[in-house]
């Protein structure tokens, strides 16, 4: 695979970089390449029938630059119900956000990931336990098969979270958020107009191809 980062300077305005991964990669890890990202079958997913374009993105829920583009990402998949989002979380700010990322990810065996996603994101200040309880709580998660499945996919959510760690690496990221939105590599936050635009010109490209 080679990613193409975009830099939205302006609305109209994209500046590409290439960035290759491979599909498949012969010298790197067997999880660092575009089906590995897209496809982990333990990353939560917004998947909606007949997708055709998906959005993977690389989060933190102590970034405070997350919690903004978390509504506007809300925002594109109400407005467009042909994408599908992966939710890679990438926990970088400390041991309330590696707490937070195990708890959403684990929160997915009991449906309730998109609910406690939204809490998570839109509390305010940094997270730390007592936080995430409440966030869980507002999300109306049941707090001891949380703790169970924690228990339960313990290996699977920590396998998940090291996947997601060496892709960060590997497609250059430095920080949260990142966007991958089709072959694009987006390094931060953007707003709904610029989201949108990126989303267009993805779709113009696989357009030109067919």
């Amino acid at each position: 695979m080679t990613l193409y980062r975009y830099f939205p300077r302006a609305l109209a305005a994209l500046f590409l970089v290439a960035v290759p991964l491979s599909s498949s990669c012969a010298q790197q890890p067997t999880d660092v390449s575009r089906n590995a990202i897209f496809e982990d079958a333990v990353a939560p997913k917004v998947a909606p029938r007949g997708y055709d374009l998906t959005i993977v993105e690389f989060s933190d829920y102590n970034c405070p630059y997350c919690k903004r583009m978390h509504p506007v990402l809300k925002a594109l998949l109400a407005s467009d119900p042909k994408i599908r989002l992966v939710y890679r979380d990438w926990p970088i700010f400390g041991g309330a956000s590696v707490e937070a990322a195990r708890a959403a990810i684990a929160s997915q065996w009991q449906g309730k990931h998109a609910a406690f996603n939204d809490a998570l994101h839109s509390t305010g200040g940094r997270l730390d336990s007592a936080s995430i309880r409440g966030a869980a709580d507002r999300a109306g998660v049941n707090w001891p098969r949380l703790q169970s499945d924690l228990k339960t996919h313990k290996n699977e959510i920590d396998a998940l979270l090291a996947r997601t760690n060496r892709q960060a690496a590997a497609i250059g990221l430095s920080g949260t958020p990142g966007l991958i939105i089709g072959n694009y590599l987006v390094p931060g936050a953007l707003d709904l107009i610029a989201l949108r635009t990126a989303v267009a010109r993805v779709r113009a490209d696989v357009s030109k191809v067919k």
